[in-house]
């Protein structure tokens, strides 16, 4: 190998060794996200009743554990949710990852998944949200769900909550499987990647010249 091409096989390699330790990866937000303690750790439900019931199933899940969401009230919303931890998704601009994996059921005469992802101050008051759905997952197998969410301004922590709803018909029924929930906030670049990212278009720009 020519001493040029010995010299940029070895800025690239240094540039491609700094890009790899300048890059934080994200890290999921979520406490037990698949109820693999055996129960709703981390979680809280709310809407809990006589024929409004959230269990945590030990086989079947994508793998493993699951949360089953069964509500055969009517109308009522069954709902679990957990907030993350404070001072995890600061400030407005924040592009947050979110995934799940939903599992339908008996959904009659009404019955309907939604899903709430939302930023919240330090206080805890809701100050941006979006809601997903509605959803209808097939019951057969499960169904994996992603997308981004942006954060504002006084954001401080995340929170989520799936919904299994009943409207207001006889028989109104609604169950819902989830697993493996994510939420995580996508990584700036670091000074590092910056750094290593120029080197290499430098190497490149010099060695098109060079041709």
């Amino acid at each position: 190998m020519r001493r040029a091409d010995k010299f940029f096989a070895g800025v690239v390699a240094a540039a491609a060794l700094m890009f790899v330790a300048g890059q934080v990866f994200a890290a999921n937000l979520v406490s037990n996200p698949g109820f693999d303690t055996g129960d709703l750790t981390g979680w809280s439900a709310g809407g809990v009743a006589s024929g409004a019931t959230i269990t945590v199933i030990p086989t079947g899940g994508n793998p493993g554990d699951y949360a089953w969401l069964n509500n055969t009230l009517e109308p009522s919303n069954l709902y679990l949710y957990q907030a993350t931890a404070a001072g995890s998704a600061v400030g407005a601009g924040l592009t947050v990852s979110y995934s799940f994996d939903l599992l339908g059921g008996n959904q009659a005469a009404g019955g309907v998944d939604y899903i709430h992802i939302e930023d919240e101050n330090a206080s805890g008051g809701v100050i941006g949200q979006t809601i997903l759905g509605p959803y209808f997952p097939s019951a057969s197998g499960w169904t994996p769900y992603s997308g981004t969410y942006t954060t504002v301004a006084n954001s401080d922590h995340m929170y989520v909550e799936f919904d299994a709803s009943t409207g207001a018909n006889a028989g109104s029924t609604d169950q819902m499987g989830v697993d493996n929930v994510v939420l995580s906030v996508v990584p700036e670049p670091t000074t590092l990647t910056l750094v290593a990212l120029g080197m290499v278009g430098a190497v490149l720009g010099l060695r098109k010249r060079r041709a």
